[in-house]
């Protein structure tokens, strides 16, 4: 707060580009199409995120929009009783304004909404991001056997990232 004859006076907050917060409500979260993928693979290499099986699952993803402009993204590999959250990106001009977590949150009840309750992610700079979100950090020996096939676990992120589940009870 700016102080003004000895009052403070609040002063509204702005992006990195001068754009007030309140025309956030602008942004729009939406399914990804497939014209969307090259942009989310752009904002993944951007963020040093990996892109392998983002064609395989693009399906999943959703986007953010500022305009026509992608502002960000996530996405899931759902498979029958579990997914593996994946590939949260913000642009940078967009964070510490709730989108990422908009984005988690939708994911998560998209995928509930399928009967899913059992949510996993790899991450090696956000622990205390899905923390907050009530994510445990676990071993990856306790990855539940169907996610085993994704290319997350296999080979696209390191050895070194911390593996967290989040169990959703009904």
């Amino acid at each position: 707060m700016k102080q003004q004859r000895g009052r403070a006076v609040a002063r509204p907050l702005f992006f990195a580009y001068d754009r007030p917060v309140a025309e956030l409500s602008q942004i729009v979260i939406v399914p990804a199409g497939e014209g969307d993928v090259s942009a989310i693979k752009e904002l993944l290499t951007s963020a040093s995120l990996p892109t392998a099986g983002v064609d395989e699952h693009w399906q999943t993803f959703l986007v953010a929009r500022d305009a026509d402009r992608l502002i960000a993204c996530g996405g899931a590999e759902a498979y029958p009783t579990a997914a593996l959250i994946r590939s949260i990106a913000v642009d940078p001009a967009y964070r510490s304004h709730g989108l990422g977590r908009r984005l988690v949150r939708q994911l998560l009840d998209r995928l509930a909404s399928r009967g899913l309750r059992e949510f996993y992610l790899l991450t090696t700079t956000a622990e205390g991001y899905f923390a907050r979100r009530g994510f445990k950090t676990i071993d990856r020996d306790e990855v539940h056997p169907q996610l085993l096939a994704s290319r997350e676990l296999q080979d696209a992120c390191p050895a070194s990232a911390t593996c967290m589940r989040l169990v959703m009870l009904t």
